[in-house]
């Protein structure tokens, strides 16, 4: 009878839950009825015999509910469970992550019965480019897709919630979403692995590859380094493994010259995620540059201090803030150390290795500016909507967003220099301010004026107020290049933001020969923001 009893009433809450009414059992059955378990498939492993789900509303999985995870969200089972996918029949394995998932436990809380339904369907791939509302997306099938994500999607990574500025080009992810057509509706991104950082970038004449060993033989080595070729302190023939991670391998016979990049495995030796064959350079050249701009439809990067034309191919290595990258990821002004050489029978050099930091100076700083709409005293602040600074440009998300307050890290800058947090209430409402934030952490909050004029260049000298700047160069961003522009005097105001070396500083931190990237105001050319690149 009880068993009749407890099947009627699992068979009645898995009807809603299938019917979409999944947050109507929850709100009807208070948290979740007892012993019956509702929610998004994260993972599931057959072989260790668990399941973890994220809760129906995404959540479940923040630090708050870090003790609540353990204890609540992941599920232990034995093999041997009866489990339904789609209402057929079906094994553990047929599972999959973003499937909505409603659970039985038995009363010692393991999984006595488990009925799956295709909910959300996982999405793998490499981030392209990222945008604040809309990154690009490179899939596992090659097809390039930008996707909508709302401002209050989750993002994970090791099962912490993350801020979105920490998501990077070259990221592997597994985004959960549900596809009607070009519809995309994303539940969650969860990045699958901090991936290791490219150690180095190597060349060298081909000697063999060793298919039994899967090593490639290379002899002649040279790195490079700071925008050079240098001879390694290797003499003789070096051997390099493949990464298991890499599929591509060499076919048939193999000469010339290889460029590869490697990262370091588990053992910590160079392993190869990306590999290259041409003929040996006959006209190389190498720059330290700009990009002016770039032309995926034609395979063309222009620099900014140069008229060469320069190609890039397929073969060509990027490497972006550590990470290997499509040539697509370069933005323009994008400082790069280029590698190129003229073949036989080519009228423009075609590039081999292609490095950029473009994380130099605001390191994992983000930069926030939005009207504030409402004001929790020591606590938390509300703006209308924000815009976040990318590179040359503000991305726009008309949302609301929260920022945290905390006394001991949070400054005001005002004009007059810098205020009070105690004093931040709701007199501040509609004011309009920019934020600083660190994964998070609210760091600054400040009232310099609107700015949108994007300047770079270098410190002449120190002024009273501020600085003279050289080499100057500003933005067009009706043309979307960059352009010359006279060497000038920069006024630094006392709300201005400074950031140097991923901190936040003030003007005492500015030195002569800094290179600078400046969004100054349109009305006085004030610098209101300033970031010192290297």
């Amino acid at each position: 009878m009880r068993f009749i009893k407890s099947a009627m009433v699992f068979a009645m809450l898995l009807c809603l839950v299938f019917s979409g009414q999944a947050a109507v059992v929850s709100e009807a059955a208070g948290e979740e009825a007892e012993g019956y378990i509702s929610g998004v498939v994260r993972e599931v492993n057959p072989s260790l015999g668990y399941i973890t789900l994220y809760r129906w509303d995404g959540s479940g999985m923040s630090p708050e509910a870090q003790d609540n995870l353990t204890r609540f969200r992941t599920y232990s089972f034995a093999y041997s469970i009866p489990v339904t996918r789609d209402e057929h029949q079906a094994a553990l394995e047929d599972v999959q992550p973003g499937d909505y998932a409603f659970i039985q436990l038995d009363e010692e809380g393991y999984v006595a019965w488990l009925s799956t339904r295709s909910y959300y369907k996982p999405i793998y791939g490499t981030i392209y480019r990222v945008n604040l509302a809309s990154p690009v997306l490179k899939q596992d099938d090659g097809i390039y897709r930008s996707i909508s994500v709302a401002v209050n999607v989750p993002i994970y990574q090791n099962d912490q919630l993350i801020a979105r500025n920490q998501i990077q080009e070259g990221d592997r992810v597994r985004i959960l979403a549900q596809i009607d057509g070009t519809n995309v509706h994303v539940q969650g991104i969860e990045l699958l692995k901090d991936p290791k950082p490219v150690s180095a970038i190597y060349r060298g004449n081909v000697e063999y590859y060793d298919e039994l060993n899967n090593t490639l033989a290379l002899s002649g080595v040279q790195e490079f380094v700071n925008g050079r070729w240098e001879y390694s302190s290797f003499i003789g023939v070096r051997s390099f493994p493949y990464s298991r991670d890499y599929k591509d391998r060499p076919s048939g016979r193999i000469s010339g010259m290889a460029y590869i990049a490697v990262q370091e495995d588990i053992n910590g030796e160079d392993s190869i995620v990306m590999a290259a064959f041409r003929s040996k350079p006959q006209n190389e050249m190498v720059f330290t540059d700009n990009v002016l701009a770039l032309s995926n439809t034609l395979n063309r990067l222009e620099l900014q201090n140069t008229s060469q034309v320069i190609g890039f191919d397929a073969g060509t290595i990027a490497v972006k803030n550590g990470r290997l990258v499509d040539m697509g990821s370069l933005n323009t002004m994008d400082n790069v150390q280029l590698s190129a050489d003229k073949p036989i029978g080519s009228s423009i050099l075609v590039s081999q290795v292609v490095v950029s930091n473009t994380s130099k100076g605001m390191g994992s700083l983000a930069i926030y500016r939005g009207r504030i709409k409402t004001v929790d005293p020591l606590r938390s602040f509300t703006v209308e909507s924000f815009a976040e600074l990318s590179g040359s440009k503000w991305l726009f998300s008309n949302t609301p967003k929260t920022f945290g307050i905390d006394l001991s890290t949070t400054r005001l800058l005002e004009n007059s220099g810098t205020g009070n947090m105690l004093t931040f209430d709701e007199n501040f409402v509609t004011q309009s301010v920019y934020i600083v934030e660190d994964t998070g952490k609210t760091l600054l909050v400040s009232t310099a004026p609107y700015a949108d004029v994007q300047e770079r260049g270098r410190v002449m000298s120190l002024t009273d107020n501020g600085f003279r700047l050289r080499e100057a160069m500003m933005y067009n961003s009706s043309k979307r290049v960059w352009t010359s522009a006279p060497n000038r005097d920069v006024n630094v105001p006392a709300n201005a933001i400074i950031i140097k070396d991923g901190k936040t500083a003030d003007l005492s931190a500015i030195r002569p020969g800094d290179s600078v990237r400046i969004v100054s105001n349109n009305a006085n050319r004030d610098g209101i923001i300033i970031i010192v690149e290297s």
